[in-house]
């Protein structure tokens, strides 16, 4: 957050515009989202997670300022949970927002390798552990109505389910989806997604050893996300279908998607990110991390990207489940265009596509709305409330 004033702006109007789109060999509608309901205008620097509560306020995950705050779009306030730090009620590196039953939250803090959680009071109730025996940089989607939290295993150290054990061991091109029940402290492994091919460069020793990895820029790989029901589903990259696991398991009919071609706008973007050191989760294993005389090693620095001819069908780390049961899979497009997002059924039919404004992202749902982070020309973000499309 910057400064200690929020203010909000609330729109009553809300319009949608709305264009025929021909895909799967049949009409799908394409709705543009154009005006917010509602607004808070305090700008974040990177709204990573939203979690809307009962009550209409919103947990709101701010990855670059380390902030996790809640907001009231009706009031125009906002109020600081937890703080940065170590200690039981803080969080080192706050990610996403996991949603529990009875408005409690979980603050993924990877960099610490647990969950901050936070009661219904908004107050922090201490630090829960991520699960043993799962190593690595773990993804966490969601959580269900049983409590039950669902995350992606990592191809990184940490043996069976985290994947290889050694900073040089081959990296896997699928990982797992797992199910945790924190209660039995038990791991379900629900099947396998395809990961983007990843970059890796090394330096140092046994004893004091640096490790740096990058995804490639647009390499295919599947995406997936859990409803509050329990099934997951999974944007599939091969054919470009949406696969729901759980009751029932179905396979919706394949997409047909443009191909675009990957540009210099990309390629800069790409870069530009690839500087800001803030989304930058740092590891220390062994040794440490100060580089200057001590032993440490000296960063490694990766080559230079292996630039693919054409986008995959969809953006990497970009699908969401709504409440509702449907799946939000957001359609790559040319570098500067306006994100458009593809909505599929609980039978992984597509049935209409969604347009934002340029600049803007899905960010969340809450039981009738979607959450949209609108980026300025200062790149902060300010924070919109749509009523999501039936």
């Amino acid at each position: 957050m910057r400064g200690p004033s929020f203010r909000a702006t609330a729109v009553l109007i809300t319009a949608f515009a709305a264009t025929p789109s021909l895909l799967m060999a049949q009409a799908v509608q394409t709705v543009t989202l154009s005006q917010p309901d509602a607004q808070f205008t305090e700008p974040f620097d990177q709204v990573t997670a939203i979690r809307e509560l009962r009550d209409g306020r919103v947990v709101v995950s701010d990855l670059f300022a380390k902030t996790v705050s809640v907001v009231d779009l009706r009031t125009g306030s906002a109020t600081a949970i937890g703080r940065e730090g170590q200690g039981p009620g803080e969080y080192a590196f706050p990610g996403g927002l996991v949603a529990l039953p009875g408005d409690t939250t979980l603050v993924v803090d990877p960099a610490q390798r647990r969950f901050l959680k936070i009661g219904p009071d908004l107050k922090p109730v201490g630090t829960i552990s991520f699960p043993e025996g799962v190593g690595g940089i773990v993804s966490v989607k969601g959580a269900d109505r049983q409590g039950r939290v669902y995350f992606q295993g990592s191809p990184f150290r940490g043996g069976p389910l985290g994947g290889p054990r050694g900073p040089d061991a081959e990296i896997p091109d699928s990982v797992a989806l797992l199910r945790w029940h924190p209660a039995g402290k038990s791991i379900d492994s629900l099947g396998r997604i395809k990961i983007p091919a990843i970059a890796r460069a090394t330096s140092g020793t046994a004893n004091a050893r640096a490790v740096i990895m990058r995804p490639q820029p647009f390499s295919p790989s599947d995406d997936w996300s859990v409803t509050p029901e329990g099934r997951i589903g999974i944007a599939r990259v091969g054919d470009y279908h949406v696969e729901w696991l759980g009751a029932p398991k179905v396979a919706g009919p394949a997409v047909r998607a443009a191909r675009v071609p990957v540009t210099k706008g990309d390629k800069d973007e790409f870069g530009r990110r690839s500087q800001d050191p803030r989304g930058r989760v740092t590891i220390a294993v062994g040794g440490n991390a100060a580089g200057r005389g001590d032993g440490a090693p000296v960063a490694p620095q990766l080559p230079e990207p292996d630039w693919p001819e054409f986008k995959p069908p969809f953006v990497s780390n970009s699908v969401v489940a709504a409440p509702d049961g449907q799946l939000w899979v957001e359609r790559s497009q040319p570098a500067g265009a306006a994100r458009l997002y593809d909505v599929f059924d609980a039978q992984g039919r597509l049935v209409r596509q969604v347009r934002l404004a340029p600049r803007s992202r899905v960010v969340g749902f809450g039981a009738t709305s979607v959450y949209v982070a609108q980026t300025d020309a200062d790149d902060l973000q300010v924070l919109q409330r749509f009523r999501r499309p039936a």
